[in-house]
């Protein structure tokens, strides 16, 4: 009975003072535990050229920049045309962005078009001035 009440005693002192004593660091100058696994360390010869990594193309990055051809003046042009505008005037084709002024039921229009997704913006400038 006495060893057992010994043995009890002796364990829950140790159980106190095991969850009382900090977790060592791995330097003695740190007091934060890295509970991280260790990571493997690759040592290469750097005298030895590396092999170039090659890669599928088919399927493009996501931070990789594809260049895209740029649509012709005059398909913005005509895109206006099968939207029903007239009298079309292409005013600047040139730079990323090309400008049309058109007409579309007595009242004037102003169109921008981006010339490598070929989107179309169009404005209303105002009516048309008779002479």
């Amino acid at each position: 009975m006495l060893t057992k009440s010994i043995l009890t005693l002796a364990a829950a002192s140790l159980a106190t003072i095991l969850i009382q004593a900090p977790a060592q660091a791995s330097d003695s100058s740190r007091n934060v535990r890295d509970h991280r696994a260790a990571a493997e360390v690759q040592v290469r010869d750097h005298r030895i050229a590396t092999q170039p990594k090659v890669r599928d193309h088919r399927a493009t990055r996501k931070n990789e920049v594809v260049k895209v051809s740029r649509k012709d003046c005059r398909a913005g042009a005509e895109n206006l045309r099968r939207s029903g505008y007239r009298q079309i005037k292409m005013l600047d084709c040139q730079g990323t962005e090309y400008s049309y002024l058109a007409q579309k039921h007595h009242a004037l229009f102003g169109a921008r078009m981006n010339a490598y997704s070929g989107t179309l913006k169009v404005s209303y400038i105002g009516p048309v001035k008779k002479h």
